[in-house]
């Protein structure tokens, strides 16, 4: 099975530099004029930078700008604001005991150098 998972992970590396390579590479380097349509079989990435998230937009990278409202330049275009929810069931639950934070145990004890490293490694 690891063999499998393994593979089936390089597999979707070559995959995806091939995709940079062949289709991504040309278009980053002289950007069309106007958007192009999104490649469907591509997840598509978060961003923060607005200048980044315009450029692979306008050569069909599915993008999401992840910023406040308040700093997203008017000249852009936003199909689909969405508010930024938090999982509290999912992340909080496993931190926190009645709102004190329980960190998950130490799996050394001892002073601090060269020696910690060897074994949390």
């Amino acid at each position: 099975v690891a063999f499998g998972v393994q593979l089936q992970h390089t597999l979707l590396d070559i995959h995806a530099l091939l995709d940079y390579v062949e289709i991504l590479h040309p278009l980053l380097t002289s950007p069309p004029l106007k958007p192009m349509h999104a490649n469907p079989t591509w997840m598509g990435c978060f961003m923060r930078n607005t200048e980044i998230c315009e450029g692979l937009y306008f050569v069909g990278v599915p993008v999401w700008l992840v910023h406040n409202e308040e700093f997203i330049p008017l000249t852009m275009n936003i199909i689909h604001p969405v508010w930024l929810t938090f999982p509290d069931s999912i992340v909080r639950v496993m931190y926190l005991e009645r709102g004190v934070s329980k960190p998950f145990p130490s799996i050394f004890h001892s002073p601090g150098g060269l020696l910690c490293h060897y074994h949390t490694s």
